[in-house]
């Protein structure tokens, strides 16, 4: 059974995002797995609260890159089931608030999302971005943060890896990469997946499309400032579109990273 944990109300005064009725703003599965990975997935969901409406947008929209990320949730749900590992997953859509971008980052709440205009998201009061800090950035990370702590305290140092997925064509430029690994210092994941993935055949992109040296937010907050291993994998969305990529990719990843976390190497503290 999935946890589910309700958003936190530290500002009374700002308006209610959420109704009582709605999903949660995250949720754990395998709250007990017994492999120190902890997986999470912060664009898992493309729902908008009810108080939001459409924001402005089509239903298409939402069925874009710019509202979630395509397979990521079916994906981590797969591998935590595969390797045994806890998980959290966002329960609303990046385009109300994206849980990787520091509070007050301009891409946080985007006006504009890849040429898109979000029309909710113009001109928003301190008051409506408090109301989305509060009601589903606040305990998306306090959830990853007690997931991280309470694998630390019955067992050893966790990991974490950040499931993603990433729009083929952005901006009009190609993006020609299977899947790309996205790491900082710590190379301690991303150097042995990289060569696996890329002994499987496969275009990697090494910090690509994005860089985990500038995009990181949830790894250096949950991960690096512990000195406890991290990783983004950021997967093309054309390969995990539907059941079969979804299955494909979970059996690639479920057999490497069942391989890489045999090393102890991986829990254990060390700053970089």
């Amino acid at each position: 059974m999935d946890d589910a944990f309700p958003p936190d109300r530290d500002h009374p005064e700002t308006p209610l995002l959420l109704a009582a009725d709605e999903p949660p703003p995250a949720t754990r599965i395998n709250a007990a797995g017994a492999c120190p990975l902890v997986l999470v997935c912060d664009h898992a969901s493309n729902r908008v609260p009810r108080s939001l409406g459409d924001m402005g947008l089509t239903a298409d929209h939402f069925e874009r890159h710019i509202a979630y990320d395509i397979g990521a949730e079916a994906l981590t749900r797969n591998l935590s089931k595969m390797l045994d590992s806890p998980a959290v997953l966002a329960g609303y859509s990046r385009l109300v608030v994206d849980l990787n971008r520091p509070p007050g980052h301009p891409d946080g709440m985007p006006a504009v999302s890849d040429e898109t205009a979000v029309p909710a998201n113009q001109n928003l009061g301190p008051a409506e971005i408090t109301a989305r800090l509060d009601a589903l950035f606040d305990p998306y990370h306090n959830l990853v943060r007690r997931t991280m702590s309470e694998v630390w305290a019955r067992a050893r140092p966790p990991a974490i890896f950040s499931v993603h997925s990433f729009t083929p064509k952005m901006g009009g430029s190609h993006r020609p990469w299977d899947v790309g690994v996205l790491w900082n210092r710590d190379p301690r994941i991303a150097r042995p997946l990289i060569a696996a993935l890329h002994d499987a055949g496969l275009d990697v992109g090494d910090n690509l499309p994005y860089s985990g040296r500038d995009l990181a937010y949830t790894l250096n907050v949950h991960g690096a400032a512990s000195g406890l291993a991290n990783c983004v994998i950021e997967i093309n969305q054309e390969q995990v579109a539907d059941d079969a990529g979804i299955a494909r990719w979970s059996d690639l990843l479920g057999r490497v990273l069942a391989n890489m976390v045999v090393d102890d190497d991986l829990f254990r503290t060390e700053m970089y």
